[in-house]
């Protein structure tokens, strides 16, 4: 006889979101240069994480009826290991998540040695356009939360953009009979 279906009832608390195409500002950033321990205050547990950019990120504009504007969850954009046992030195890599968002915010930075390294002030209240979907845990599958889409980060359109845009728009309309 199979087991019974069981659901988890529990949850992170952490918001659910899929947009995609949200304006967002990163906020309360730090940067951890070395491996860190976390202890949950609850039960004492601990866990050790790898160097990383850990912030808020909070929704500005959802692009859509504003329902998410202002719904905040947790981020982190992890430097690579030189090594697979983690051996190595950790590293800001173009093909990761720290990378793709180091070139929104500095263009051209693993082309260019004259830009300077990514900090903390480079981050705070940095604001990008990205698609928000939900978060998994890679072991089991479960939902935790939300994460950005790394791979659709992209900086906010300027104001000449949109106005090009807007003006393009109204003129390729006009001639169309109705």
């Amino acid at each position: 006889m199979p087991l019974p279906r069981s659901k988890d009832a529990g949850s992170s608390g952490a918001p659910v979101l899929d947009i995609l195409n949200a304006h967002v500002r990163l906020i309360d950033v730090e940067e951890h240069v070395e491996p860190y321990a976390v202890t949950r205050k609850s039960d004492g547990m601990s866990w050790t994480f790898d160097p990383d950019f850990s912030c808020t990120v909070e929704i500005v504009d959802d692009g859509q009826d504003g329902a998410q504007n202002g719904t905040k969850f947790f981020e982190s954009f992890k430097y690579k290991n030189t090594k697979k046992d983690k051996s190595g030195d950790w590293e800001n890599k173009p093909n990761s998540k720290l990378g793709a968002l180091t070139e929104v915010v500095k263009p051209g930075y693993f082309d260019d040695n004259s830009i300077p390294e990514l900090d903390e002030d480079d981050l705070e209240g940095f604001e990008m356009m990205c698609r928000i979907k939900p978060k998994k845990n890679p072991s089991t599958g479960a939902v935790t939360g939300s994460t950005i889409d790394w791979e659709t980060m992209r900086p906010l359109p300027t104001k000449e953009k949109v106005a090009a845009a807007t003006a393009e728009e109204e003129e390729g309309f006009s001639d169309i009979p109705f």
